[in-house]
């Protein structure tokens, strides 16, 4: 399950549990569509506990996509998902706005 918002010219999606392979192709879709409008977008995985590692391979074809608070398990399945490198990780939700 997840949930978007935009506030602050910044799109958050938050995810809740399992993410599967669909609700990851959707995340993609919202991420990219904001990318496109110009908004920074952060994906919290704070509250993930499972992720599809093909459906995180969606998200590594999001230029400057942020992604924060995942654990160490669900960072592992983002990068065995071939997005490490292209999504950026950070401890939280604040940090990942705050970057540069």
């Amino acid at each position: 399950m997840y949930e978007a918002r935009d506030q602050d010219g910044v799109t958050i999606v938050r995810g809740v549990g399992e993410l599967g392979r669909a609700e990851l192709a959707a995340i993609a879709a919202i991420a990219a569509r904001a990318r496109h409008e110009g908004r920074m977008v952060v994906v919290d995985l704070k509250r993930v506990t499972h992720l599809h590692y093909a459906g995180a391979a969606l998200l590594k074809a999001i230029p400057g996509l942020r992604a924060a608070g995942a654990s160490r398990y669900v960072r592992d399945l983002v990068h065995a998902g071939g997005a490490a490198g292209y999504v950026e990780l950070y401890p939280d939700v604040e940090e990942a706005v705050r970057a540069a």
